[in-house]
């Protein structure tokens, strides 16, 4: 199999976390867990957003900005070790995934390690922001189980969420609980919306026909068929 379609091995994703440590990269860039929350959000939410939309969020940007990187071959180099990161994840979040592990840091203290989640839920709540409107159905939803699904982003992954901690030393000294209820929220939450991306899968595309080996047209550098030319996700 081919680096352009193979998981990322182990080395691999320790070095596209390195790169997003590195100098070579903006100050307000994600890192690893970041990255994977955010890509989490994009694929299990309501709508499919296209590269050229998420991308430059990335590097701690917006969609009219642009990374700058060292040479074409490192371009190259990095966003396909981001594409092929979040195909990892796209498959992991099938829908016939009964689990998922979110990539979390971890720190020591004195009872051990502790997960630390919020990098990881910014990243969720930094996707959820790049289509508000298409969340809002389940943010304003007033059902008790569709509140607690987004629970764990929102108190570690916003302002609010963490003044709320930093007031409350008990909710904040139950990380881990939290941690471990990541991974069936994110489940619930694809859930929830994939009815509706079933619906918008079925929609016939009315756009001129790109080659699946051409250059897609997003810019993300990447063939068509590894980049908005892949499948619906979660269909």
């Amino acid at each position: 199999m081919s680096d352009e379609l193979a998981s990322l091995s182990d080395a691999e994703l320790d070095e596209l976390e390195a790169f997003l440590l590195s100098d070579d990269v903006p100050e307000d860039c994600m890192d690893i867990a970041m990255l994977d929350g955010f890509l989490t959000a994009l694929i299990i939410g309501p709508n499919t957003l296209l590269p050229s939309q998420w991308l430059p969020y990335i590097w701690g940007g917006d969609e009219n900005e642009e990374m700058t990187f060292a040479s074409g071959e490192q371009a190259e180099r990095v966003l396909n070790l981001i594409m092929r990161y979040y195909n990892d994840r796209v498959h992991d979040l099938r829908e016939d995934a009964v689990e998922f592990e979110p990539l979390l840091y971890v720190r020591q203290d004195e009872a051990g390690e502790v997960p630390v989640l919020d990098e990881w839920c910014v990243g969720f709540i930094t996707g959820i922001g790049l289509d508000p409107e298409g969340w809002r159905p389940l943010i304003e939803s007033d059902a008790e189980q569709d509140a607690v699904l987004l629970a764990p982003m929102l108190l570690f992954g916003t302002e609010d969420g963490q003044a709320e901690l930093r007031s409350n030393p008990e909710l904040a000294g139950r990380q881990s609980d939290f941690a471990d209820g990541l991974g069936p929220c994110v489940l619930g939450i694809r859930d929830f919306w994939l009815p509706g991306r079933k619906r918008a899968a079925t929609v016939r595309r009315t756009s001129a026909k790109v080659g699946r080996n051409d250059p897609c047209p997003c810019g993300s550098g990447l063939k068509y068929k590894k980049c908005c030319g892949m499948d619906d996700p979660l269909t």
